[in-house]
Formats: structure tokens, sequence, C-alpha cells
């Protein structure tokens, strides 16, 4: 049975033309979305004003299009919004600014609305489908993790995603939380209860009963999320190293997975892909001992070297590389490891 978001969904699209396929992908869309998702949906409808079924498709698949300013409900609301968040005048300036004025104007901009007491912008052009068929497009949001919360007023349960991409938001309680919150008429996570978990990463299973309490588990749902987004301030590989120390160390848990993100700098790694000689180089460099001399450098047998350090390294073959611990100390903060890290002899 279809969820009373899904059913209010489906019901901004009466008299829309469509086939049974299209109405199935939109009805397991609605249904996968987030309360924010929902939000930003229904305010790009009323900014786009679509006309056929595949437009409406286009915009449930691109709501990363569109900016949430929480609470900004009006233009007194939108123009206080602009000079916290946004603008930052001077104390001075301020006092000289109506906020009211200030939201109109930037209202007036165009390509935005107010929907359900926020305010909903456009901040680029929707991309065409890169496929042909709109229906091989993905029917849930991109985060890499959702959970479904439930409260005693709302016992069916909304979906909150992490990362939460919102560029004007408290990085603490993310726009996804206060939205489901707001959704759930709960005012913290311990009037709710987690009933479903959706990881990005399948080894990952029976989340919910990993924790003892909703508000632990949204806490380190929020800190996966922004991990993942991250992905080391963009160190090369690193969801491939990521991804061969989970497998090397049979990490099965969420808050396992949180403090192995955080110690990858305790792991020896080569990618499956990786030239050999190359890597031997790279070893050689970091090691101190590859020749400054361009005719030594040219001669140096980096593939052996590459191979001598892999064995005295004891590095594991796993899916994405090669993978073994390196000695250093690892930090837990999240979780409470049963045994010490795998040591290859």
């Amino acid at each position: 049975m279809a969820s009373r978001q899904t059913r209010q969904l489906l019901d901004l699209l009466d008299g829309f033309e469509m086939t049974k396929s299209q109405h199935d992908w939109l009805e397991r869309r609605f249904e996968n979305m987030t309360v924010k998702e929902s939000l930003l949906f229904r305010g790009a409808m009323q900014i786009e004003q679509p006309r056929m079924t595949c437009d409406v498709m286009l915009i449930a698949s691109q709501l990363d299009h569109y900016d949430l300013f929480y609470g900004a409900g009006d233009d007194v609301q939108l123009g206080k919004f602009i000079m916290e968040q946004i603008q930052r005048p001077s104390d001075q300036a301020r006092e000289f600014l109506d906020p009211e004025k200030v939201g109109a104007a930037y209202r007036q901009k165009g390509g935005n609305t107010f929907c359900d007491g926020h305010f909903i912008k456009g901040t680029s052009l929707i991309d065409p489908f890169l496929d042909s068929d709109p229906l091989m497009n993905p029917d849930k949001g991109d985060f890499a993790i959702r959970v479904k919360l439930a409260s005693r007023t709302n016992m069916d349960g909304v979906w909150v995603g992490f990362p939460d991409t919102g560029e004007y938001m408290d990085a603490a309680h993310p726009d996804e939380l206060l939205l489901a919150l707001d959704e759930l008429e709960a005012e913290s996570l311990t009037e709710c209860i987690a009933m479903e978990v959706d990881c990005c990463l399948p080894q990952l299973k029976d989340i919910p009963s990993q924790y003892d309490s909703a508000a632990q588990l949204i806490r380190h749902a929020i800190d996966f999320g922004y991990a993942w987004s991250e992905q080391g301030q963009g160190e090369p590989r690193w969801l491939d190293k990521f991804m061969a120390v989970m497998e090397l160390e049979d990490c099965r848990r969420l808050d396992y997975a949180l403090d192995l993100a955080q110690n990858l700098h305790c792991y020896h790694f080569m990618p499956r892909d990786m030239d050999l000689a190359d890597y031997g180089k790279e070893l050689a460099k970091r090691d101190g001992i590859y020749p400054k001399d361009e005719l030594l450098a040219s001669c140096f047998d980096a593939e052996g070297y590459a191979n001598q350090r892999m064995k005295r390294m004891g590095l594991s073959a796993a899916e994405h590389g090669f993978v073994s611990w390196n000695g250093t100390e690892l930090n837990f903060e999240y979780s409470q490891p049963e045994m010490e890290p795998t040591m290859s002899m």
C-alpha cells in the first residue's frame, strides 16, 4: 500500500498522461523520497510547471538542482535567512536593512517559490536524461545512507538521507533531519525509532539492530554521509582503499566502518589496476631511495622494488586492491573493537 507521501505526490500529477511503467517508476521514486526530497519536488513542480510526464521524471531525478532555505516561509523570514546565511551584512548596515524588503527583492529574481513554510530556489538548469529511457534512472536519491524513522504520530515512518548537500544549513542539524522531525511531529530523536536502513555498502547489514537508539544511529549516519561525500578530502583512490580495508577487516558494522574511514593511514594499499613499476617508483620516492640522478633513475628496477616491498608489507588481495595493516595504532572513536586489526605475516 502506498504511503501518504506517495499518494500526495501522485495527486500532483492528476491529469498527466503516463504509461503504466512511468506510473510505477514515479510511485517507487515517491516512496523512496526523503521528506526533504518530497519538499524539493513539490517546490520544483511549482517553479518548472511541467506539462509532460517525462519532464516530471526529469525533475524527480535531479532534485540536487534545487536549494532549500529552511524556515524561510515568507518575505520577512527569507530576508532574515539571506542576511544570516548568505550575505551577512555588518551590524551597522543591518540597522538600515528591512528583512521584508530584502526577502522580496531576492524572491523577485525568479526561479523560486515558497512551499510549506520554506523557500525553494532553482540553482541550475536540470540536465536532459543521459539515457534515452528515463525508466533506467535510479528511483532513489543519491545518498550514502538512508534511515527510515517513525514516531507515535507517524508509525508509517519517513526516510531521512545523508549526506545532506544543502549549502546553507547547520552541519550538526541538517535540513534532512529537521524536516523529518517536523513530519514526525517529534521534538527530538528520543521520540523516534529506526525502522529500516538503506546503505550504499551492502556488507553493512541489519544496521538498526546495532544501535540502542535512533539518536545514536542518526548521528553515525550523518558522519558516515559526510565521510562518504568528502572521500578523504579528494584523496586519490580513497574509495578503493576504504573498500579494500573494509574487506580485510571483515567489517559488518556501521560504527566500525566509520572508524576504518578515519584510520586509512594505518594501512598499506596498492590499487589492482596500478602498474607495478609505477607503484614501485611511488614507494621508492616515499621511502627516500629513488635516485635523483636522471641516469640512475632510468636504470632503477621499480618493478623489482615494488615486489620486494609488497612482500615485506604482507599485502593481501582484496576485490578493490592489495592491502595490509602497517602497524600504526588505530584510533577507535565510534566502535569498540572485539579484536586487533588484521596482521599479515
